[in-house]
């Protein structure tokens, strides 16, 4: 019975946590410790931006982030081999396509190879034009930005500024995150919008 309570607990704090927003979520989770060195670098980039970089994409073009700052970005470090990216990438793309002007993905592969990184996007068919691939063979870009595990994927807003960090495996197009994605990009493409009325 003692393990039921708990457990029923546990499921209510959690729960709780989930309807707190992404401050007031950090700020109980370090209230009165030191941070890591993970949450120092989350706190950097919310403060300072993401950090930009170069790579060469699949298609042999040049790719950084400043190149979309006027867009919504979606950052996603992702690989063939990981399940939780498998089951993410559809929903990720459904949300793509409903945003063709405002929003590009650009997907960093983890993979051991890049045949494996074009097996998966065949499999997917993913040549939407807002989509931006690119190999980190040596895992620069995810270590610029303090990834460890995947999935994980950055929200980033005009000016390269984080707008939230997603860490594991999303459902991009649930009717939540459709309602979140439509006033993100109507309150960061349209700062003179009044959202309120």
């Amino acid at each position: 019975m003692k393990r039921v309570i708990g457990g029923l607990l546990a499921v209510l704090v959690v729960a709780g946590l989930m309807w707190l927003g992404w401050d007031q979520y950090r700020d109980f989770l370090t209230q009165g410790m030191k941070p890591t060195e993970g949450m120092a670098l989350l706190n950097r980039m919310t403060q300072e931006g993401v950090p930009d970089f170069e790579l060469v994409d699949i298609k042999g073009e040049n790719l950084s982030l400043s190149q979309y700052q006027d867009r919504i970005i979606l950052l996603n470090f992702w690989a063939s081999w990981c399940e939780p990216c498998i089951a993410e990438f559809p929903s990720m793309m459904r949300l793509l396509r409903r945003y063709p002007e405002e929003m590009v993905l650009v997907a960093i592969s983890a993979d051991h190879s890049e045949e494996e990184m074009f097996n998966f996007l065949r499999v997917f068919g993913a040549d939407e034009p807002n989509l931006r691939v690119a190999w980190d063979q040596e895992m620069k870009v995810a270590r610029l930005y303090g990834t460890q595990v995947l999935p994980e994927s950055y929200i980033i807003g005009p000016g390269l500024r984080l707008i939230r960090k997603v860490a594991g495996v999303e459902d991009w197009d649930t009717p939540g995150a459709q309602e979140y994605f439509a006033q993100v990009v109507a309150r960061e493409l349209n700062p003179d919008l009044d959202l309120e009325n």
